[in-house]
């Protein structure tokens, strides 16, 4: 017993000095993440306020009646590329005004008088084509994929499912098949999870306007339950028409390619037809005139 408590205190002397030692060091590493996370507080309020600040300005811009127009067309671009109504006011504020102004300044800056006023036409009207062609091709994506839409909701109601079941297994298998109306689908399965009516849901599916297939299918899915078992036959007849549509689209490109291609064979191939067949004849004359 007399040799246990020399031991212990002497233990306990050691502990006390380590924990002497070590609480240094401790204290300043506490300060720091303290600074650090009081940092990241500021910087996280900074962000929030500048996220406000761009979601405030891009409102201005959506609702001033000069803009308004030039909005509105960018907006359903956006749409029929997927983009939520929170994303559509701030790619429209980068894309459309914040980016065109930097070129601009950079264009007069590098370039000149002449350069930049080039520049900034460019900077204003090259966004605004690129995002209404990517709205146009993405729309044009869908209609083919609401085709395949059809096929697989024909299939599986066909087996006996419900279409909001069908919708569920869609949003899970269908990705591959959908890579692009697969966002649409996933939003028709949220509303029915947070149980909206299914009128609701398929009019937030079917929307936009310029799908013509996706909106013939809403319009079907809608009086399914009227018809029953003709909605089989009915989503036939979608499809044919569908395909119908898609043949004369292909053959009127086409029949334009082909008239481009005669444009530019004419530019450059006639002259050199002529030089071929009218080149000896007029050097033939050239060099009678000589003698």
């Amino acid at each position: 017993m007399n040799d246990v408590l020399p031991a212990l205190a002497l233990l306990l002397s050691v502990v006390a000095l380590w924990l002497l030692f070590k609480g240094r060091h401790w204290e300043l590493q506490s300060r720091v993440n303290q600074r650090l996370q009081e940092q990241s507080n500021t910087g996280t309020r900074s962000g929030t306020e500048a996220r406000r600040g761009m979601r405030r300005l891009s409102d201005l811009l959506a609702q001033s009646s000069i803009t308004a127009s030039d909005y509105q067309e960018i907006r359903m671009a956006l749409v029929g590329m997927g983009k939520t109504r929170e994303q559509i006011p701030l790619i429209y504020l980068v894309a459309c005004w914040l980016l065109p102004v930097l070129v601009s300044l950079v264009s007069f800056l590098v370039f000149g008088m002449v350069g930049g006023v080039i520049g900034s036409a460019l900077a204003f009207v090259v966004p605004r084509r690129l995002i209404r062609s990517m709205g146009e091709q993405s729309e044009l994506r869908q209609n083919l994929e609401a085709v395949e839409l059809c096929h697989m909701t024909r299939m599986l109601m066909e087996a006996g499912l419900s279409l909001e079941r069908v919708m569920r297994i869609v949003g899970v298998q269908g990705r591959p098949l959908l890579p692009v109306l697969i966002h649409r689908i996933d939003r028709f399965n949220r509303l029915m999870q947070s149980g909206a009516e299914r009128s609701q849901a398929l009019d937030e599916l079917g929307q936009n306007k310029r799908i013509p297939v996706l909106r013939s299918y809403v319009v079907l899915m809608k009086q399914s339950s009227q018809l029953g078992a003709g909605v089989s036959v009915s989503l036939d007849q979608i499809i044919v028409e569908a395909q119908s549509v898609e043949r004369n689209r292909i053959r009127e490109e086409t029949n334009r390619i082909g008239a481009k291609m005669t444009v530019v064979m004419m530019a450059f191939m006639l002259p050199a037809l002529f030089i071929l067949i009218g080149g000896p004849a007029v050097m033939s004359i050239a060099d009678a005139l000589t003698r």
